[in-house]
């Protein structure tokens, strides 16, 4: 187990969502409790919520999204969810450079 002190993956690092974002999250099929917890507790930000979250919390929640978007019927909220997974996405290569 990597040590959250000296780990760059292990620190939390921003990231913004709308209460819509938030909403459309908390709707998905399986939401782990680990990306749960931090939404629900979410400091309001202006229009919006701040979140913190390491790596892998990014990465759990990419796969989320994602299974749920690849399987899902309605065209406009597939669209919905891709972009979702795109903005996060940004957000993981921005604060945990590879």
């Amino acid at each position: 187990m990597s040590d959250p002190t000296t780990d760059p993956d292990e620190q939390p690092k921003p990231i913004t969502f709308t209460f819509e974002d938030r909403d459309l999250i908390l709707g998905l099929y399986s939401v782990e409790p680990e990306i749960e917890g931090p939404l629900r507790l979410a400091v309001v930000r202006g229009n919006g919520i701040a979140v913190n979250f390491n790596a892998g919390d990014f990465e759990q929640l990419l796969g989320e999204i994602a299974a749920v978007a690849n399987h899902e019927t309605d065209r406009k909220l597939r669209k919905t969810l891709y972009e979702l997974f795109a903005r996060v996405s940004d957000t993981l290569e921005r604060e945990f450079p590879r």
